[in-house]
């Protein structure tokens, strides 16, 4: 059993904080809410923050923080990390506060990526979530979306987030979504979205392969689209309708050179009827890769100006 409920909030390290506000705020539909320590959360619904953008050069996830439903839950599972051998520490009251909740715990997945376990989010009901461009998200009980990390050893990930955290095993995709690369992606729900987290064995530099935002309206994932297309936004991979959890989404590429999932009508599981699944092509139609722009040379410029 997991006491994990749900993906609560992540950091990301950012080297370009005012290109990642207009992106987040302008493209996404996100309201910023501004600190004076240089950072800048977002806000998706309720909650205080969803997202923390913290000024940095990784350019990459920096923490993801699972939610669980009360303190008992909260030394559960410090203690059920603490059997499985893996180092837990509570943080101090200042940086609970910090991050809006009552108390949580840190921790690292096996490849290292940093973990936060809370409960008691800071809901600023006084102040009614208000985005930019007038979208909605779909969150709740179900979290602030998905994360997709790239693994190194994905079995020992997946042991990991199953057999220590209780995730449960939703399907699997075998595939090449770009041509002559096969990946593998296994899919980890904590509650009805059909993953919270994704595991995919592919040779990418960074942890954090993209993050998925889930609109309440198609129309939503329309106008980001055309939003995407007159800022020049690159498309990592086009409007398309996953073969898996049945998201309709568009890929964009972030200033932090990973992608954003932005996508509608997600699967929801019912845990009495569900059973494991393996796929073997990402999407049911669309998706079409679109390889990033090759980074133009100062020579390069010279000479085309000539």
């Amino acid at each position: 059993m997991s006491q994990i409920e749900a993906l609560g909030y992540v950091g990301l390290s950012v080297s370009d904080l005012s290109a990642w506000h207009a992106f987040a705020t302008e493209t996404l539909g996100l309201q910023p809410s501004p600190r004076d320590d240089g950072r800048l959360d977002l806000r998706m619904d309720a909650y205080a923050t969803r997202l923390r953008l913290i000024p940095g050069e990784a350019d990459d996830i920096a923490y993801a923080g699972w939610e669980v439903r009360d303190r008992a839950a909260l030394d559960d599972l410090a203690e059920r990390l603490s059997q499985a051998g893996i180092a837990v520490t509570e943080a101090p009251l200042e940086e609970a506060n910090d991050r809006h909740v009552q108390a949580l715990i840190r921790f690292t997945d096996p490849e290292g990526l940093p973990c936060e376990a809370y409960y008691g989010p800071l809901m600023l009901t006084d102040q009614p979530f208000l985005s930019p461009r007038g979208v909605r998200f779909k969150t709740g009980r179900q979290g602030l979306g998905h994360i997709v990390i790239v693994a190194a050893d994905a079995k020992a990930q997946e042991r990991f987030y199953c057999d220590v955290l209780g995730f449960r095993l939703s399907d699997r995709i075998h595939t090449e979504v770009v041509p002559g690369r096969p990946i593998s992606i296994t899919f980890l729900r904590c509650n009805q979205r059909h993953h919270s987290l994704a595991i995919a064995q592919v040779p990418l530099k960074k942890k954090l392969q993209h993050l998925m935002l889930e609109v309440t309206s198609i129309d939503d994932v329309g106008r980001a689209l055309y939003r995407c297309l007159d800022a020049g936004t690159h498309i990592s991979l086009t409007l398309g309708r996953h073969s898996n959890d049945d998201m309709l989404s568009f890929y964009p590429l972030t200033p932090s050179g990973f992608d954003i999932e932005y996508g509608w009508a997600g699967l929801e599981v019912d845990d009495s009827s569900w059973h494991v699944v393996t796929h073997h092509t990402n999407s049911a139609w669309g998706h079409h890769f679109q390889r990033p722009p090759r980074p133009v040379k100062p020579a390069e410029v010279l000479r085309d100006g000539q």
